[in-house]
Formats: structure tokens, sequence, C-alpha cells
């Protein structure tokens, strides 16, 4: 067997890099490109030990008089040999256009008939029968009757049931709505029906994206075809297992009597089956605005919800399809272990608990990434760690390994497709020369392409009830991650990890709520007209009215500053107000607790031993003018890997704001999202605690309403 010339190796290398898609942000074993990336980095390093071997031959080789005719020899070989190599890139190019999830949606115009769905079938290796408007596509145990006549009716069977009953009503009604849509947008595009349905999207493309995303749908039920076949009669539990899963979760979690469904989230997740896959989706977090908008447009129902919540589930299917977009879906489904991280995961002995089914060449993962555009969820470093401790056994050393960017520390890898799951901490490109973190997951949210330390924005009253509040955010010294697509094993693995997505939701969709812009942005966008240009009279020309309305103390200010505060640790209780002329009220930051543990302990996303004495004046009421950082806790060996709330705390906001005038006192508000923590939080999973003598008792509705900025106003408001 003859090897590759190194112009060769040298050329797959270069090509495979510039056709593989580049990760959005930086690749880690919870993000869908790592096996990606680690696969080219282990090309790039065995191809540059190829290439030294290789110099250092042809550098001992005794050429003597044959030198020239040797070298004219190779430059003819490297001439011939990269010309095959560019068109075999330029065909890989086109081929790959064609391939893969990233490839080029093209407009479709006919019109929808069974020969396409019989294609279809026969692409994937399936045995095809079509009798007029029916068509009938078998596996070896999974049988699909689809008709498309007048209304799209499915039928599913399968060959090992003896009965002969169809033995999966849901997974019917799923792959109905499905193939209805495409026959909606085929008849629109090739102009047989104009007022069949509508949407923003051209007719051609959303019909070319429908038949793509029905034979997704189909690969995947050959897929799991293909696993049920090899286990004869007890192969059929494979396609059961997502409605297994949601009666064991509905058993667990279910309230008793009906709940509004936003209260129901800030405690679980909703699973609906075959929501977007078919498959297991779960409902993580629904913005107080999504909330609304289903509330208002849910159709009365006399008929028992199955799951207790006041919004049928009916309606809610297809208003998440449909309308709402301020909404995280997860997905469990099965995918090929050849495209997820190889991690030591927890077996599952906890009483009660359920163990997914398992598969030699399957993975059960919940990917954040199959309800577009969502492409996943930004996380906080801490939270990332959190997620790591349920899903590994024990965390990884990764200082003793370096960077990404030291090809030292790497070289002893060898082949990069067998890494483990812990081997990239913070990226270098979110660190500054001195370790520092440079960019923060609220950088992550709103500003991709820089880093800024403080945020602004602004929130207007809508009735006007007090000034404007100018809102000055510190960004927290803890680096972001994308998440989007995470192993589990059982469903307690999978009820831990969307909890500490849904803490994460609540944050980012409180932020999300407001423009923020960098505090630099502003200062350079935001000049203040002149005042010859209003009309007015100088700043130091104070008439009298405005003079008595000071001493008087009946002023008001033509905004409100109110510094945020997003602490990465738990803060003590408040015990007295701030005076804020005694307070250099200058601005507030804490970063993540310290590791004081060694560097054996080490997590999968860095260590966070960011020490530092800091004073936080006006932050916390009992803190005192100096917080040590250094709080002794090892995060590296928790007692519990699957209880993330021992390592991070619940999520908390933190406001800070001025009395009216005379008062001369700052009032602190905190917002802790009580989710699944058991008694901190009250009805509505919220948690408010502010200064002395500031009423809280109207304030966690008010957060459940969307209203967590307006809090301020309304304590200014209050006097």
């Amino acid at each position: 067997m003859s090897h590759p010339s190194l112009l060769t190796a040298v050329h797959d290398v270069l090509a495979q890099s510039a056709l593989a898609v580049r990760a959005a942000e930086p690749a880690h074993p919870l993000s869908t490109e790592y096996n990606t990336v680690t696969a080219q980095l282990g090309a790039v390093i065995n191809t540059t030990h190829r290439l030294n071997h290789a110099l250092n031959q042809l550098n001992d080789l005794p050429l003597g008089e044959n030198a020239t005719k040797f070298v004219a020899l190779m430059k003819e070989h490297t001439t011939l040999t990269s010309s095959i190599n560019q068109s075999a890139t330029a065909s890989a190019s086109l081929s790959s256009l064609l391939q893969g999830d990233n490839r080029a949606v093209y407009p479709d115009t006919s019109p929808p008939h069974p020969a396409k769905i019989a294609e279809w079938g026969r692409n994937l290796g399936m045995e095809v029968f079509v009798d007029g408007s029916t068509t009938v596509l078998a596996g070896k145990v999974l049988v699909l009757d689809i008709d498309i006549n007048d209304l799209v009716a499915v039928k599913t069977s399968f060959a090992t049931n003896t009965n002969g009953n169809g033995a999966a009503p849901e997974l019917d009604a799923f792959l109905a709505r499905e193939v209805t849509h495409w026959i909606n947008a085929a008849r629109r595009a090739a102009g047989m029906d104009t007022a069949v349905g509508h949407s923003k999207e051209d007719p051609a493309i959303e019909a070319a994206r429908r038949s793509r995303a029905i034979q997704e749908h189909l690969r995947y039920l050959m897929m799991l075809d293909g696993l049920a076949a090899s286990e004869n009669e007890k192969g059929l539990r494979w396609f059961m297992e997502p409605t297994v899963v949601s009666d064991h979760i509905k058993k667990q979690v279910a309230p008793p009597q009906t709940q509004a469904l936003d209260n129901f989230l800030t405690r679980h997740a909703l699973p609906l089956p075959f929501l977007v896959t078919p498959s297991l989706s779960f409902l993580v977090w629904l913005s107080p605005r999504g909330y609304l908008q289903l509330l208002r447009s849910s159709p009365p129902s006399k008929q028992p919800s199955m799951w207790n919540i006041d919004i049928p589930i009916a309606h809610l299917k297809t208003s998440l399809l449909d309308t709402l977009e301020d909404v995280t879906i997860a997905t469990l489904r099965l995918v090929p272990c050849a495209e997820v991280a190889k991690s030591k995961m927890n077996s599952s002995d906890v009483p009660g608990d359920h163990t997914l089914l398992t598969a030699p060449s399957q993975m059960w993962v919940l990917d954040f990434t199959t309800k577009q555009p969502q492409n996943g969820v930004v996380m906080c470093q801490n939270r990332m760690r959190v997620i790591q401790g349920i899903v590994e056994s024990r965390p990884i050393d990764l200082i003793s390994m370096g960077s990404m960017s030291s090809m030292g520390s790497m070289s002893s890898l060898g082949n990069m497709s067998n890494m483990n799951f812990g081997e990239f901490s913070v990226p270098s490109s979110q660190t500054s020369g001195s370790g520092v973190i440079g960019r923060s997951w609220v950088d992550l949210l709103f500003n991709k392409d820089s880093s800024a330390e403080y945020y602004t924005a602004t929130y207007k009253s809508p009735n006007d009830i007090h000034p404007p509040l100018h809102l000055r955010l510190l960004a927290p010294q803890e680096p972001g991650f994308l998440l989007q697509r995470v192993p589990v094993r059982s469903v307690k693995q999978v009820s831990r990890v969307l909890e500490v997505v849904r803490e994460q939701c609540w944050l980012n969709e409180s932020l999300g709520t407001l423009q923020w812009s960098p505090e630099t942005q502003v200062l350079k966008t935001t000049q203040r007209p002149s005042n010859a240009e209003q009309g007015t009279q100088p700043e130091d020309a104070a008439s009298i009215t405005l003079l008595a309305s000071v001493l008087a103390g009946t002023v008001v200010p033509q905004s409100i500053p109110v510094n945020v505060y997003l602490p990465s640790s738990a803060l003590t209780a408040l015990s007295q107000p701030v005076d804020p002329f005694t307070s250099q009220h200058n601005g507030l930051g804490m970063g993540p607790p310290a590791s004081t543990g060694s560097s054996s302990g080490a997590s999968l996303f860095g260590p966070g031993d960011l020490e530092m004495d800091m004073d936080i004046p006006g932050l916390s009421m009992s803190m005192g003018g100096s917080v040590d950082m250094d709080l002794g806790i090892d995060l590296s060996t928790p007692a519990d890997p699957t209880h993330g709330s021992e390592i991070c705390p619940p999520p908390m906001i933190v406001l800070t704001s001025p009395r009216p005038v005379p008062r001369n006192e700052l009032v602190e508000i905190r917002v802790t999202s009580g989710q699944g923590h058991g008694s901190v939080a009250g009805e509505n999973g919220v948690w408010v605690e502010a200064s002395p003598g500031v009423e809280t008792g109207y304030m966690p509705e008010v957060v459940r309403r969307g209203g967590v900025w307006s809090l301020p106003g309304r304590v200014w408001n209050k006097g």
C-alpha cells in the first residue's frame, strides 16, 4: 500500500481547514464543533510530525552527483500533485454545499406528490410502495403509511408488533403535522393555492426547508429502526422511549391542581414529546411576554389538561413552533458517539430514577440547537462547571495542560480523536496576558465582537410614575460559553442540567429586555446639544422656581442612577442602609469565588480563582468596606456532583439606587430566582430582599411579569 506524499498530506490538512465550519464561539466539549476542531488539530499535529520526520530524512540523504536530477524530479512531481490536489479541493468544496446540516437551501417550486415521499424513503434505504395518494415506507421494523389525499393521515406500525395496531399515536400526529406543513408550502410555491397558510418566508424556500426537515426525521427514525431490529421484539422500546420518559417525569412533578405555566416552569421543565423532532423536547424557559401572548391567544377549554397547567398542550405546541420566540427548548435525542466528546459519565444509582436506553454506537444528548434560530444558550463559567460536575464522575486537571495555543502541551496527545472530555479550559481569546478574564458572559450576550467593563441602558416607566432610570451594569469577571449539547444517561441528569440552564435563562432573559450598550460607546454617541442650539439659558442660570424646589426637596431629577451587579457568589443578608456621603459609590464589582484547592482539582471550564480584595461600597449593607473574595470553597470536589446549588448560588440581580431628596440613603434591592432551591422562593419562584424600611410584598409579582428593572423607580416613587 502506497503512502500519500508529503505535499498531499499537507494539502489534506489545508483542505479540511477550509471546508470545516468555523465555530461561532470557542469550541469546548459541550459544543457541536468540538469533535471537528479536535480532529483538525490532531491532523495538524500528525502532519507536522510527518513533515519533520520527512525533512530530517531528506536532509540526511546523500545525493552526490544526482542532486540536480533529483531536485528536478521533485519539482515535476510537486507540480502534478498540486494540480491534482487543487482539483480535489474544488470538487470537495462543491460537494460540501449539498451535504451536511449547513448545505445551502435551494428554492423548490415543484408541487407536492407521493413520488417525492417515495424518493426520500428510497434514499434512506426503505422499501417503498405507492398506491395513488398513499405511500408506504418500510424499514426492518418500522412501517409508515402516509396518505396525502385531502387531509394528511399518517399511521405508524411495527413489524414485530403482534396486534398490528398503531403503537405511537403522538408520533403519527407529529409526522402528519410535518407533512401538512410541507404540502401547504409546496402548494404556495407551485402557485396551486395562494390561500393556504401564511408565512413571512419565501414559499419555495420554505418548501425546500420543510422537505429537508422531513428527510431528517425519517433518517432519525431509520436509525431507531436499526437499533430496534437488533433486539427483535424488545426493539419497540426505542420508539417508545420519549413517551416513557415523559410519563416518568409527569408522575414526579405534575402539580395536583391547575397551575400557571410560568410558575410551573420556575421549578420544572415541561416535557413535550414529538415537538420539533421525533423524540422528546423540553420547554425550559418562557419569557413573561411569551406567557402573556400564550394566555391571550389560548382558546377556552373545559377539558382538564394532563399536566394541570392553564395553557392547553395542543395550543402550546402550535405556538412554540409558529409564533413564540422568547423561549428555550432542549431536545433529548440520540446521536452517534463519534459526534460527542467522550466522557466518564455518572451512572444512575438514585432510587426511582429512569436510566435511558443504551447502545454501543449511540449516545443520548440534550440538544439546545434544534429550534431555529436558537444556536445554544449563553452560560457563565460557574454554571458550566456545575453541568460538568453533573455529567462527569470527577473533574479533570486542566491547569497542567496549558492553553490550546501551546502546541508543546498537546504534542503528547497523539491521535486527538481519543481525547477526554475535559481538555479545554478558558479560551486564550478570552484572557489577557496576565491571565485575567478579558471577556465576560455578558459580552457574549450583547457585544460578541469586543468587550466592555460597563454597560448602560435606560428604562422608562410606561405610565411616567418616575423619572427614567439610567442603569449601569458592571460586566462580571466571569467568562462565557455557548452551551449546545450535553450528553446524559438518566432522567435525573436531564433534570439537573435543565435546572442549571433554567437559572441562566432567567438572567439572560431579564437582561435581554433592555438595550444595553458599552459605556464607552454611549459616552461618544450621547453628546448633549448646546444651550444655544436648544434655545435655553446656561446651566448656571438657575431659576427661582428650581432653587425653591431644591430647598423644599421636591425637585424631580432628569434620571435616576441605578447600579446593576450580578454576583457570582453568595452574599450575606442585608442589615443596614448605606450613607452615600460616607460611601464611595463609584461602581460595583466582584468576581467569582476563589478556588483554594490544589491544581489537580481544576475544572473543565477554568479554575476561576480570581483572588482579590475589593472595596464594594454601597453594594452589600452587611459587608462593610472590603470583601475578601477568597472564600475557602473547594469547587473542584463537590460532595454530590449532581447538586449544582452547592457550587453555584441561585442567580441574583442586585440593584442599588438613591432615595428621593431629602433622604440621603441608597436603596439596595436583591432579586433572586429561587428555581429549584426549595423554600428560598415564593409562589412565583422569585425571592426579593431590600434595604430595611422598603416594602417588598408586591415585588415578586412585578418580577414575574418582567418588571425587574422598574423596582428602583417604584421604590423612588413611594419615597
